[in-house]
C-alpha cells in the first residue's frame, strides 16, 4: 500500500472545523522575482503538487493524488487560486476559490465533480530557495517541509 503525505492545500478540502486565521497582516503584496512561475514537488509518492506564482500577486495550486487500491484507481484532484502576501521568508496564502474532484472506485457514490472547497483559509509559510534553485515551503502550522522545482 502507498502512503502519501500531502500538504495542507490538498486538506482543504477535507470536511473538518475551520481554523482561525493565522495570519494577522503582511506588508508586502505580491510574489517576489525569485518566486515568479511555475513550480512542481520533487517527492517520490503518488501525490503531484504544483504553484504558479503571479506578479500581480495571485497564485494557482494544483494537487493530483493517485492510489490504486484493489477496487481500482482511486484519485482527488484539487484546484485553488487566490493571493500571495510575502513578508521577507514569510509567504501566505490566501484561497479566494477552490473545487475538488473524488473518484473513488471502492465506493462510486461517494465520487464527485468540482465541489466547491468550504474551508478557504489563509494558509502560512516559510519559503527558501537551494542554492540549485529548489523551492523548500514550510508549513508554519505542521512544520512540514515540500520542495518545488521550477518548471
Amino acid at each position: 500500500m502507498m502512503v502519501v503525505l500531502v500538504s495542507a492545500p490538498i486538506l482543504a478540502g477535507c470536511d473538518h472545523a475551520p481554523r482561525a486565521d493565522p495570519v494577522a497582516q503582511t506588508t508586502t503584496t505580491g510574489s517576489p522575482g525569485e518566486l515568479l512561475g511555475a513550480w512542481q514537488s520533487t517527492g517520490a509518492g503518488d501525490a503531484l503538487l504544483m504553484y504558479r506564482f503571479d506578479a500581480d500577486g495571485g497564485y494557482t495550486h494544483t494537487s493530483v493524488l493517485v492510489r490504486q487500491r484493489p477496487s481500482g484507481l482511486f484519485s482527488q484532484g484539487v484546484r485553488v487560486s487566490g493571493s500571495v502576501d510575502v513578508d521577507g521568508e514569510r509567504l501566505v496564502l490566501r484561497p479566494e476559490d477552490g473545487a475538488v474532484t473524488l473518484t473513488d472506485p471502492g465506493s462510486p457514490g461517494s465520487s464527485y465533480t468540482n465541489r466547491p472547497m468550504t474551508d478557504l483559509s489563509a494558509a502560512e509559510y516559510t519559503w527558501m530557495l537551494s542554492p540549485d534553485g529548489d523551492l523548500g515551503l514550510t508549513e508554519a502550522a505542521s512544520g512540514k517541509t515540500v520542495t518545488y522545482r521550477r518548471l
